[in-house]
C-alpha cells in the first residue's frame, strides 16, 4: 500500500490545468498606408486561439484582418509560445511568434514573412468567459521606404475570451 502511494505522489504535484482558448476581439494596428507611406491607424477583427499546456506555457495562434484603407486588406497569421504568469484573478502573459501576412489589393496581393511579440492580460468574467486587452508589436518583411526593407507597427486588441477545460 505504502508503495502504491509513493508512486502515486508525484501525479497529485503535477499541474493538470491545460486549457483550450479562444477569443474574438476588436483590433488597431498603426501601420503606414502602403500607396503613400503616410502613418495611420487601421480597424480589424482578430481571432487567437490558445492551447495552454499548463498554468504558465502555451501555444498561441493569432489571425487578424485589417483595411489598411485605398482598398488594401492585410490578413495575418502568426503561430508562436505563450508566457503566463497567474496573480490571483487576473492573468498577465508575454508572447512571441513567427508567422505572414498578405496584403491584397486592387492590382494584386503580396504576401510577407513577419514577427510578432507583445504581451497583455485576461480577467475572469466567470469561469468560462473572460476579458482580454493585449499588446504586441508586428514587423513585416515589406519595404516601405528606399532604405527599409521591414515595416513594423503597434497592435492594440481587446475582447472577449471563451475557455473549454
Amino acid at each position: 500500500m505504502c508503495f502504491a502511494l509513493l508512486l502515486a505522489v508525484p501525479m497529485f504535484a503535477q499541474d493538470s490545468s491545460g486549457s483550450i482558448q479562444n477569443s474574438f476581439a476588436y483590433a488597431n494596428l498603426s501601420f503606414p498606408n502602403l500607396l503613400t507611406g503616410q502613418p495611420g491607424h487601421h480597424s480589424g477583427f482578430v481571432n487567437e486561439t490558445d492551447l495552454n499546456l499548463s498554468k504558465t506555457w502555451g501555444l498561441d495562434n493569432y489571425m487578424g484582418i485589417y483595411g489598411l484603407g485605398q482598398g488594401v486588406t492585410l490578413i495575418s497569421d502568426f503561430f508562436g509560445g505563450k508566457v503566463m504568469f497567474p496573480r490571483g484573478r487576473v492573468t498577465p502573459y508575454a508572447l512571441a511568434g513567427l508567422g505572414g501576412g498578405y496584403f491584397s489589393g486592387g492590382s494584386g496581393g503580396l504576401s510577407a514573412f513577419a514577427t510578432r511579440y507583445g504581451g497583455g492580460m485576461t480577467i475572469p468574467i466567470n469561469d468560462s468567459v473572460s476579458w482580454k486587452v493585449e499588446y504586441s508589436r508586428m514587423n513585416f518583411h515589406v519595404p516601405t521606404t528606399i532604405n527599409s526593407s521591414w515595416t513594423s507597427g503597434n497592435n492594440i486588441a481587446a475582447g472577449i475570451v471563451f475557455t473549454l477545460n
